[in-house]
């Protein structure tokens, strides 16, 4: 096998895997496509799992507007 047919066989599963993840799920039978959803969700978890969390002030701001309108105090509202 020389360097072009190894590299060619390369792409070739690479792209199968990528379809497989995409869109596995939508035409792939009833035992594959569960594990092609199954992999694509534990990608997304893994990548979340990259970045680390971040509570936002916006988000802080809104929960303490909810927390005061549970309260009873809607003048913070206005």
């Amino acid at each position: 096998m020389n360097t072009k047919n190894i590299t060619n066989f390369i792409q070739l599963c690479i792209t199968f895997s990528l379809f497989y993840i995409t869109i596995g799920d939508i035409f792939l039978p009833q035992p594959y496509n569960d594990s092609s959803k199954q992999v694509r969700q534990d990608i997304n978890q893994f990548l979340v799992s990259l970045f680390p969390e971040k509570e936002f002030k916006t988000l802080r701001k809104t929960e303490k507007t909810l927390e005061e309108f549970e309260q009873g105090n809607v003048e913070s509202l206005f």
